[in-house]
């Protein structure tokens, strides 16, 4: 019997061998139903957790491999060998797929542009995971979500989508979304920045902000090493100091 991947071929092969009465062996003249046989057939598996091949067309589609001589489009070299352009190994069959979305070039872009941006926290849980449904896009700023990189890129996705600017052309509907981001930054740190100063004229204390209480304590562990220095420095002094004494006595 050749060997069983899924619970469903198992169970249909158990069963016509109950319905055969397949003698099992001197010890045991036929075979009994399995414990398991009655709740498999009552409850079967809904899906197959069998392998299947992701990249098999790039095995069947060989007019992909590059001729020597040819010039590739997407980097503009040209070929000096052959070599195929799939991986031959058999692991490579079972390998899942990448998964790619076009935002994920915008925003890889944005990010490398704007590091300091993945400093800023915030907020990935949602309240019914349905939120997109409640945000327009047509302006990039939205009541409902923190300004962050993220809007940059819905806001260039909506540029594209729309026909405003063609997805060949996404860096001019990015540039636009980026201006858009600058200018409503800049509105958030004017109104945050007045708040505390009329906070202030209304008598409002603030205490030490999450930089400074960073710095205080980086000092304290500067100080400490300094007199640990000092000490160690000290010690080591006071030795040859000693050493050199006792080679004038002697």
């Amino acid at each position: 019997m050749r060997l069983q991947y899924t619970a469903t071929a198992l169970l249909e092969k158990t069963t016509r061998l109950l319905k055969a009465g397949v003698p099992g062996g001197s010890r045991n003249p036929a075979i009994s139903e399995p414990s398991w046989f009655r709740v498999v057939a009552s409850h079967p598996p809904t899906h197959n957790l069998a392998l299947k091949t992701h990249n098999l067309k790039e095995f069947v589609e060989k007019e992909h491999t590059f001729q020597v001589g040819e010039k590739r489009k997407a980097t503009g070299t040209y070929v000096t060998r052959n070599k195929q352009a799939y991986s031959s190994r058999l692991g490579h069959l079972y390998r899942p797929r990448k998964i790619k979305y076009f935002e994920d070039k915008v925003r890889r872009l944005f990010y490398e542009q704007h590091p300091w941006e993945l400093a800023r926290p915030k907020l990935v849980v949602e309240n019914d995971g349905n939120d997109i449904s409640r945000q327009d896009w047509s302006s990039i700023y939205q009541p409902t979500k923190k300004l962050d990189g993220e809007n940059v890129v819905r806001r260039t996705m909506y540029l594209i989508e729309s026909g405003e600017f063609d997805r060949d052309h996404w860096l001019q509907a990015y540039d636009k979304a980026r201006l858009e981001f600058y200018r409503l930054r800049m509105r958030e740190e004017a109104e945050v920045q007045v708040a505390a100063e009329e906070a202030v004229m209304f008598g409002s204390v603030f205490g030490k902000s999450y930089i400074q209480h960073g710095i205080e304590e980086e000092q304290k562990v500067i100080d400490k090493w300094v007199e640990e220095a000092k000490q160690a420095t000290a010690v080591k002094k006071s030795k040859m100091s000693s050493s050199g004494d006792e080679g004038e006595s002697s």
